[in-house]
């Protein structure tokens, strides 16, 4: 005789389970004397909590059951892969069939154990109640309630970013076993581990910054910054003669940036080199008529080729902050264009590609001084602006372009960046500049920005920060940066900058090339930018629609043009929705602050077709004849399309060597081909048009995507269209 109560219970609901095969058929298989037995000896071995803890531990044991039992993937705590072909109309969440390894034997395992410890705990809690074996009979049940949920076979679950009638964007598992096989989470460099030899103190009553020495018998000198005021002032700098300071030297308001060197009293060698930008005060513009409470100040903090998805994986510090506070995310954001350079030209001037480079002229010396940027209005209104990037040779208007001939903003961080680059000593990770000196490159934007918004917080300001260093050619790198972002935002907090500005924290778009983005699922990774957005409070409790219609699109189709939109919005937020301006490249897009209708798709976005995250694919054989033809077909217009350029005759022949995939889109004529070319061993990515009457396609052959690393493929050209085609 078993002398629990309690476990008496559990023989009863046991063998009404084995009746009703709820169990799995591994509990079947044993003769009930025997399971009688066993269960008898082990709660023979303890008392009190120790019966739940037992029998949840054999419950879990005889259950489980890999062809029988369906948990969900946030049971077992182990992601599922999804494959962003199979059916993009219904991708289900959860696993059909689970792995019998003892990985995953041991995951589950802790899971019960949790539910087991919980069951015993709230034992112990009502165990001193007069009526305990009542009370103890109420937890078994709760228990075995949670228990038997959890065993039940589950109905597959369908998630998707977005959901409309026009757009349904599959939901993506950012912790999906293929990607956790090739995710490998970074640790934070500190550049310099030896004690900083100077600090800089800002003194916020007169907005001064002092160079403090920490050892004061250091010979310290600083050597300024200039930018050259010529027609190649984006890639030239002035260094001047090293200035020798004393201790807790007031720095010059027209020093905005310098090189320090500090050495031992009476000698040569430089001990310590550093890296400062220093944002001071300017004399505001005039301001309209209307108050400062209602001109909100803007911060874009933005990090390259950064997905939603990525994001939740390599910065879960982050997510959970944003997540905990009063941040909107905009699930269904969707780049509209393929490189960084379209996709923020999109919210800056709200033009397409095409109309960027003509309007715009970013090849010409001087044509992007005449551009209509968006922080020129800003400037207008009276707003301080500024703008900073790291990594000078690959920033977005300057990458194979001849970037501003005068001063864009108020703060420009290009002429410390070239500084840095080429004064402090430099080490790369994944071929990025990750530590200039003694700090990261990236660090170095970040501070320039908690500057820029630290001396302009009593009056409105405009700022556009961008990171390539941390992110740009590995997607794990991010990781590293984790702890650091939740500590430039809660700076930003603690210095009241959040009380009257409007962050957007962005990407321009997810991975481009590597193994993320060969997989399966790497078609939408490489289309889906993270993006939050937080807004002060008194807007929050003045406009309580814009907070309404943020939560509406946070699973709505949305593109870099309603940012765009949304800009020119915050400069007139008393405006009616009717009244206000529509980007140029996309006049059905609007602000984010406005609903985003539930018939919206990819065009009224716009977004070209072959960077729609909408709708489903299915797969195609690739030793299809027509898979062949198509695939044939687009070498030759790539062929064609490098013959047509100047400056490209030392570019080879390509050819075929291997279709990897072909998938069509829906029920239309649209196919998205993957292959890879010879020589140079290229992976492509094309959506091409077939005609099934002509047997021929068509494709813009500009939009192809290259998936794998090429940079030093194609160096034997200059022409920009040319290099993810060209191998030399």
């Amino acid at each position: 005789m078993i002398d629990s109560p309690l476990a008496s219970h559990l023989i009863i609901k046991i063998k009404t389970w084995r009746k009703t095969r709820i169990l799995s058929k591994k509990f079947h298989s044993v003769p009930e004397s025997v399971f009688i037995h066993s269960l008898t000896k082990m709660f023979r071995l303890g008392r009190n909590c120790i019966y739940e803890y037992l029998w949840l531990v054999t419950l879990a044991f005889y259950t489980w059951s890999p062809g029988v039992v369906h948990l969900e993937a946030s049971t077992l705590g182990t992601p599922t892969a999804v494959d962003a072909f199979s059916n993009l109309e219904a991708i289900p969440v959860i696993s059909t069939k689970q792995s019998t390894t003892d990985n995953e034997y041991s995951k589950t395992a802790n899971i019960y154990l949790k539910t087991a410890n919980e069951s015993s705990a709230t034992s112990n809690e009502y165990s001193t109640a007069d009526n305990g074996q009542s009370t103890k009979n109420i937890v078994y049940n709760q228990s075995i309630a949670r228990i038997t949920k959890a065993v039940q076979p589950e109905k597959k679950k369908i998630k998707f970013f977005v959901n409309t009638p026009q757009c349904q964007m599959p939901y993506l598992n950012p912790f999906s076993r293929n990607i956790l096989k090739i995710y490998h989470r970074k640790r934070y460099v500190v550049c310099d581990k030896d004690p900083d030899m100077l600090k800089v103190i800002y003194n916020e009553k007169d907005q001064t910054y002092k160079l403090h020495k920490n050892y004061p018998n250091a010979a310290c000198c600083y050597k300024q910054i200039l930018r050259e005021v010529r027609t190649i002032a984006e890639y030239k700098y002035k260094l001047l003669s090293c200035v020798t300071f004393p201790q807790d030297f007031v720095v010059p308001p027209d020093v905005e940036a310098v090189i320090t060197e500090c050495r031992r009293p009476y000698s040569s060698k430089v001990l310590q080199k550093d890296g400062f930008s220093f944002v001071h005060p300017q004399k505001p513009d005039p301001i309209p008529s209307s108050s400062p409470e209602e001109r909100p100040s803007v911060l874009l903090w933005g990090i390259d080729s950064l997905s939603r998805m990525n994001f939740e994986l390599t910065m879960p510090l982050t997510y959970k902050y944003f997540r905990a506070q009063p941040w909107y995310e905009l699930q269904g954001y969707n780049k509209m264009g393929d490189n960084t350079f379209p996709n923020l030209m999109a919210i800056l001037t709200g033009f397409n590609q095409t109309r960027s480079y003509s309007k715009c002229r970013p090849t010409a010396v001087g044509g992007l001084d005449a551009c209509p940027m968006i922080w020129k209005r800003f400037k207008a209104e009276g707003y301080a602006t500024a703008y900073a990037e790291d990594w000078a040779s690959i920033s977005t208007f300057d990458y194979q372009k001849k970037g501003f001939r005068r001063r864009p903003t108020d703060v420009y961080g290009r002429p410390l960046v070239l500084a840095l680059e080429k004064e402090l000593q430099k080490k790369d990770k994944k071929e990025l500049p990750y530590c200039l000196g003694r700090k990261s490159s990236a660090e170095y934007i970040y501070d320039l920005a908690e500057q820029f918004t630290e001396v302009h917080k009593n009056r409105s300001f405009f700022g556009m920060f961008w990171t390539n260093s941390f992110s740009h050619n590995d997607f794990s790198l991010p990781s590293a940066m984790d702890a650091r972002m939740v500590k430039y935002m809660r700076t930003l907090d603690h210095n009241g900058i959040m009380q009257n500005t409007i962050i957007i924290f962005f990407s321009d778009h997810g991975t481009r090339f590597g193994l993320l983005r060969k997989l399966a699922n790497g078609f939408l990774e490489e289309r889906m930018p993270v993006i939050y957005i937080h807004l002060p409070k008194w807007i929050r409790d003045k406009y309580p629609e814009f907070l309404d219609n943020l939560k509406a699109n946070k699973n709505r189709l949305t593109s870099p043009y309603d940012i765009h939109a949304t800009l020119k919005h915050i400069l007139e937020l008393g405006t009616p929705a009717e009244q206000l301006p529509r980007p140029e490249g996309c006049p059905t897009c609007h602000s984010v602050f406005q609903a985003v209708s539930l018939s919206r798709n990819c065009s009224l976005a716009g977004i070209d077709d072959h960077w729609c995250s909408c709708g489903g694919f299915t797969e195609v054989s690739s030793t299809d004849q027509m898979a062949k033809t198509m695939a044939e077909q687009l070498l030759e217009a790539i062929n064609k399309f490098l013959i047509s350029l100047k400056g490209t005759q030392k570019c080879r022949h390509l050819k075929l060597d291997k279709i990897m995939s072909v998938h069509r889109k829906g029920n239309s004529p649209v196919y998205l081909i993957q292959l890879s070319i010879s020589p140079g061993g290229g992976f492509l990515e094309a959506s091409a048009e077939w005609n099934p009457k002509t047997q021929k396609i068509s494709t813009s052959v500009p939009s192809i995507s290259r998936l794998d690393y090429y940079g030093t493929q194609s160096r034997c050209v200059q022409v920009k269209e040319a290099k993810k085609f060209c191998v030399c």
